[in-house]
């Protein structure tokens, strides 16, 4: 028998993708909780929920106390509810940022795991490990939690980061991407939804990272692209000089590029049975051709 299926957040890029892609799988009922709050949802016969809903990392910033309501408040409120009505099963997609770690410069060979300190430094990870946290003291035998930590999303419709990057190496024939000293855990929508529709069919719980293969580096990430789109640039390796200065002038920026932010399971896959379904290069064509067509 098909599973009822809960999904808040539905109409994000992670929520509208796993529709898409497994809506017949499921009994999906999508909810949007800004129009129902978790006390007028009726639960009657859902097996799982899945929360994506949330306040995500504001650029120009929001209300720290906007973040603990939304992410932190809503999202007990919501497990709560589901687990007094006999919900079963609570999937919450959570954040890397937890770890308060945004990457290192300096050591290529620091590797984050599910079972590392949570450290978060900003209002959007700490609300999200507060409300890892309020979940899990709510956990027992008749109410399982799985927690999701992605790290870097790729795939059709991509915003942010990654966007940015496919966008600077479509234009410029020299790109300055040649680092290959730097590791970083990435993960297409195609495994990372995979993975979650693991959890759900085998009602898993404990914490999932959502990594594919090996972390790789800005170099690779950058050839990868250039393939996708069918173009040959020439990427250099800024010099040590201008890399020093550049880390001291614009520290933010050569972290998201160049430093190491990588995540290793250390178990929970091998209860799944979680293995990529698409490699970095299909899976980044598949990303250009999406963006080409939007273009």
């Amino acid at each position: 028998m098909k599973k009822t299926l809960l999904i808040t957040g539905a109409s994000g890029f992670i929520g509208s993708n796993f529709i898409k892609k497994y809506e017949h799988e499921y009994n999906i009922i999508p909810v949007c909780l800004i129009e129902k709050s978790p006390e007028e949802l009726d639960f009657t016969g859902v097996d799982t929920i899945l929360h994506l809903a949330a306040l995500v990392h504001q650029m120009k910033g929001a209300p720290e106390e906007r973040y603990f309501e939304i992410n932190t408040e809503l999202t007990k409120r919501l497990a709560v509810k589901a687990k007094e009505a006999g919900v079963k099963h609570f999937v919450f997609y959570s954040t890397v940022k937890v770890y308060g770690f945004d990457g290192d410069l300096n050591n290529h060979d620091f590797v984050l795991t599910e079972n590392s300190p949570c450290n978060p430094n900003d209002p959007y990870g700490a609300s999200k490990y507060e409300a890892e946290k309020l979940l899990r003291a709510l956990e027992d035998e008749s109410f399982k939690v799985a927690t999701i930590r992605p790290p870097m999303v790729y795939g059709e419709g991509v915003k942010g980061n990654m966007l940015s990057l496919i966008k600077l190496i479509d234009k410029l024939p020299i790109i300055p991407l040649g680092y290959d000293k730097n590791r970083r855990s990435v993960i297409s929508t195609e495994n990372l939804l995979y993975m979650t529709h693991l959890i759900i069919q085998k009602s898993a719980d404990g914490i999932y990272l959502g990594t594919e293969g090996n972390p790789v580096s800005i170099n690779e990430i950058a050839t990868s692209i250039q393939k996708g789109l069918g173009k040959n640039r020439i990427n250099i390796e800024l010099p040590k000089f201008v890399f020093k200065i550049l880390c001291k002038v614009k520290p933010d920026i050569m972290v998201r590029l160049f430093g190491t932010l990588a995540f290793k399971q250390e178990d929970n896959y091998t209860k799944i049975g979680y293995k990529s379904q698409n490699t970095m290069d299909n899976a980044i064509k598949i990303m250009i051709g999406d963006y080409k067509n939007a273009k």
